[in-house]
């Protein structure tokens, strides 16, 4: 089935790039260029969370089965990381261990690197990377995989069956988590920001509003008034507003979702060719990793050099990872039963 719009096939693929370009600054010791006092890969990481709460929630709604969202969750996110993790533990690693190979395995965290497949991040492989202007984290990406997992708990829990209960408490969590995220996130952040299960609870609060953004999109169907010329303009004038920490990230998260829908909605004839093929979690996955192994072999590079030479390769161990692992788990996801699903919900279903 062909669905309207291909917008949001576009829209992940710069979010991810936007991810692998800012950080190629701190990989190679510099300060990322930012918009709104966020980073530029922060943005990135943003765009990503409003996408999926809107195209995760008009997922649910289409098909609220609890057995079969779990089922397609779990086949769009875990095979790919799976991949990836062998991959560190059993390319990356030996190749860029700074310890005997044998002393390298009998180590515990070479194993204990294979905790991000129970939602549980850690970031160091043995004397890997130890070196590095950025020194021993492998894939620091792949901390937002567990907080997004979260946010689509909230989906079936908040939602429901799309009556006004739902409706209320999508709301109600959308307003609470902007408000905790400006105040412990901006205003008053913790000295010792809590973790809950690996994760830091103030970088959840970071993105969390962002994926109920998406959401509250969604359930009240707030993107039948969007227009992205006038989403674009908005968006525009907001990013010269002379704003500082705080009221930077309030004029984000009150401009970026309105952004990001309006353009996902876009039929664009350039993106045909990507129907159906979504690069953006594997260049998502693998960037960090990517990266880190030019600062390795290179020495200290400028930025821009980073990103440049990281892009295409990345490119490239994403376009491996969607064709041999990714699209192939989604072979097995289970059917909608709903004969009146709308057309555009079919990517959410393959993607996210």
């Amino acid at each position: 089935m062909i669905h309207r719009s291909n917008g949001f096939d576009g829209l992940r693929l710069v979010a991810a790039a936007m991810v692998i370009f800012g950080h190629a600054f701190p990989l190679t010791g510099h300060t990322s260029p930012g918009l709104f006092a966020n980073g530029v890969q922060t943005i990135g990481v943003k765009v990503f969370f409003v996408i999926s709460g809107y195209l995760i929630t008009k997922s649910w709604l289409s098909d609220p089965d609890l057995r079969r969202f779990w089922t397609k969750r779990a086949l769009r996110i875990m095979p790919g990381l799976f991949a990836v993790c062998m991959i560190s533990i059993l390319v990356v690693g030996p190749l860029f261990t700074e310890l005997p190979i044998l002393e390298y395995f009998r180590n515990g965290r070479t194993i204990g690197y294979a905790s991000i497949l129970a939602l549980y991040p850690q970031y160091d492989l043995p004397d890997v990377f130890v070196k590095n202007i950025y020194p021993n984290v492998v894939n620091g990406s792949l901390w937002s995989l567990p907080i997004e997992i979260a946010m689509y708990c909230g989906v079936p829990l908040l939602v429901g069956r799309y009556g006004l209960p739902g409706r209320i408490y999508v709301a109600v969590a959308t307003v609470g988590l902007f408000a905790a995220s400006i105040y412990f996130v901006r205003i008053a952040p913790p000295a010792t920001p809590p973790v809950i299960w690996g994760s830091s609870l103030i970088s959840t609060l970071d993105v969390a509003y962002y994926f109920y953004a998406g959401a509250s999109i969604a359930i009240f169907r707030l993107d039948r008034y969007f227009d992205a010329y006038t989403a674009g303009v908005v968006f525009v004038i907001a990013s010269w507003l002379p704003l500082d920490y705080v009221w930077g990230e309030v004029v984000l998260a009150l401009t970026l979702p309105y952004f990001v829908v309006s353009l996902g909605k876009i039929r664009s004839a350039l993106l045909v060719r990507l129907d159906g093929h979504d690069y953006s979690y594997g260049l998502y996955l693998y960037g960090f990793v990517v990266q880190q192994i030019i600062v390795h072999l290179m020495g200290p590079s400028s930025a821009l050099l980073n990103a440049a030479i990281a892009l295409p390769i990345t490119a490239i161990c994403a376009a491996i990872s969607w064709f041999l692992v990714e699209k192939r788990a989604l072979g097995f996801k289970p059917e909608v039963t709903k004969q009146s699903e709308p057309a555009e919900l079919v990517r959410a279903h393959d993607v996210n």
